[in-house]
């Protein structure tokens, strides 16, 4: 069933919080954390300022008589915008902290790369491989964001938002482990897409605590720990992760 494969990927993200600082992988959790605290304080300060003269701008787009259309529209332009936001700062982290987070992975599945590569040559691959994931994203984005200037088609864009974002969040996560087995981005997407809806509860999950204060400073190591275990602990549902640690 859909409610409960989807609950499986979210159960993923929950064991990842709790082996966080399992002494195995501690230090590559650490590193990442100060690169957190640091880019989400920013983060914050930008949402706070940018979110509130947004809404400032929208309102002043509206003659007087159609305020009631703005109570409509702010809610769903505010989703749009801090979802923008929680991506874009959590693009950026994990291009900073991507050589960290694919010996992490590598660390968690406990298996030799596919790739028969060391540990360096990986994690500067997984910093090419963030630039196509922002990419990809910038592609889906773009458009969906245009549509919340269509009357009407505006009140859809929400939920678009919500899927796409948590779609975006999975593949993002799930990079790191299925890269480790030898898949290139275009892979890792056709693997995620075979098990839908493990990939979105789990890119749900880290959406959602991605837009909590304190939580989104844990949630990178979390999530990267947390693909791995989906991985792992999956096999049927990713049956091309499964094929690839095969090889």
């Amino acid at each position: 069933m859909p409610v409960a494969s989807a609950m499986a990927g979210l159960q993923c993200l929950y064991r990842g919080f709790s082996v966080l600082f399992d002494r195995r992988w501690r230090g590559l959790v650490l590193t990442p954390l100060l690169i957190n605290v640091l880019l989400f304080a920013a983060g914050t300060v930008a949402a706070v300022h940018y979110v509130g003269d947004a809404v400032q701008w929208l309102r002043g787009l509206l003659p007087g008589w159609l305020d009631w259309l703005a109570l409509l529209l702010w809610p769903v332009f505010v989703l749009a915008l801090l979802l923008v936001l929680v991506y874009a700062f959590t693009a950026l982290a994990n291009l900073i902290a991507a050589p960290f987070n694919a010996v992490l992975a590598a660390r968690v599945l406990g298996e030799p790369s596919a790739h028969g590569r060391g540990w360096l040559a990986d994690a500067l691959a997984a910093i090419g491989n963030e630039l196509r994931k922002l990419g990809y994203f910038l592609l889906r984005a773009l458009p969906l964001w245009l549509l919340l200037w269509v009357p009407g088609v505006n009140l859809l864009a929400g939920p678009a938002w919500l899927l796409l974002g948590a779609w975006l969040l999975a593949l993002e996560y799930l990079d790191y482990p299925l890269a480790h087995r030898g898949q290139d981005f275009p892979a890792v997407r056709r693997s995620a897409a075979a098990a839908r809806w493990p990939a979105l509860g789990f890119g749900g999950g880290v959406l959602l605590l991605g837009m909590l204060p304190l939580v989104n400073l844990v949630l990178m190591p979390a999530a990267v720990i947390g693909a791995c275990l989906l991985v792992r602990g999956a096999e049927p549902a990713l049956p091309q992760a499964s094929e690839s640690s095969d090889r």
